[in-house]
């Protein structure tokens, strides 16, 4: 049974003109409610299990008794916000199996569980992206000295070492308490030259969470962290949106020659950028409608990357595969 937590665990491892406007949906506001049982349902961040650019780890909740769940649910819907109606609120907690007790922090980020494949995802697709901040605001209620933190880090898949390469990192702890929503503003320090093509962003109530092996973490019960207004911003002023308030479907996928792209909502100026592994842009096509259909036979076959764009706002990204 604890081989299965473990696993489950270990693989979360896995400006000179700043622009200070809120971006949109990145407050908050859309939560989904999760029933596990007659007995048992959480909310979780978004609208829906396809809507969770930003996730937390409540789907330990799900574990079966046999694999020694329920885990324990620890961020919550929270109407103590900074802007609008809500905030997230994230709360460490134990959770108890057998003669042991893992810590499981609060955690707020780009970290999908994947129940079914006993495994979790880290980090979303940003071909080429270069933030140079990223910004929030918070508060933080300390149990027995413990601290908080939230982490940047920018990386890029290395075919040849068969693993990611860390391009860029920045991390903020915080060690007292925060009684009123105070920005947080981290700088994103970079190494090399190389392009980057994941962000992952992290908010933690315990700065004591190992992302190797949560079995390693250490934190105190209970130290809970409110988040509101997450934002990344670039040096151009582009601000990627890290709820999406606009849904990107595409078919087929793999595509030959034509691609479908459907939006959830309209996005007037909507443009769909294609992009390469390396980053560099290939494509670029208006989206004017709901459903549209591209031409996508041209580009060479293997993966790419795409980002709507409105405007110098990144409204959402993904991967799509071309084949011949």
């Amino acid at each position: 049974m604890k081989k299965l937590i473990s696993l489950v665990l270990v693989a979360l491892a896995i400006n000179s003109a700043h622009s200070q406007t809120q971006i949109a949906n990145g407050d908050f506001e859309h939560w989904y409610n999760v029933v596990v049982s007659a007995t048992l349902n959480y909310d979780d961040i978004g609208t829906g299990p396809t809507d969770n650019w930003t996730a937390t780890l409540n789907s330990l909740a799900a574990l079966p008794a046999s694999a020694g769940g329920p885990g324990p649910v620890t961020v919550f819907k929270s109407t103590d916000a900074h802007t609008g109606s809500f905030a997230a609120k994230a709360v460490s907690a134990n959770f108890p199996l057998g003669f042991f007790n893992i810590f499981i922090p609060g955690m707020i980020g780009t970290a999908q569980m994947d129940m079914v494949g006993v495994k979790a995802i880290l980090g979303k697709p940003c071909p080429n992206c270069t933030p140079s901040h990223f910004k929030g605001y918070f508060k933080f209620q300390p149990v027995n000295g413990d601290s908080c933190a939230a982490v940047v880090l920018l990386s890029k898949w290395n075919s040849a070492a068969r693993k990611r390469d860390t391009i860029g990192y920045g991390k903020m702890v915080q060690h007292t308490a925060v009684t009123a929503y105070t920005l947080f503003d981290i700088p994103v320090t970079y190494s090399g030259s190389a392009a980057a093509d994941s962000v992952t962003v992290l908010v933690v109530s315990s700065a004591g969470f190992n992302v190797i092996n949560f079995e390693g973490s250490v934190g105190q019960v209970g130290n809970t962290m409110y988040v509101d207004d997450l934002v990344l911003e670039y040096p151009t002023g582009i601000q990627q949106i890290l709820m999406p308030e606009v849904n990107v479907s595409i078919f087929p996928n793999p595509a030959t020659d034509l691609l479908n792209v459907e939006l959830s909502k309209e996005v007037k100026g909507a443009i769909f950028e294609v992009l390469n592994t390396a980053g560099k842009l290939v494509g670029s096509f208006p989206l004017p409608q709901l459903k549209n259909q591209l031409q996508v036979g041209s580009f060479p076959a293997g993966a790419l990357y795409y980002r709507l764009m409105d405007g110098k706002q990144i409204m959402n990204t993904g991967t799509f595969v071309v084949t011949k």
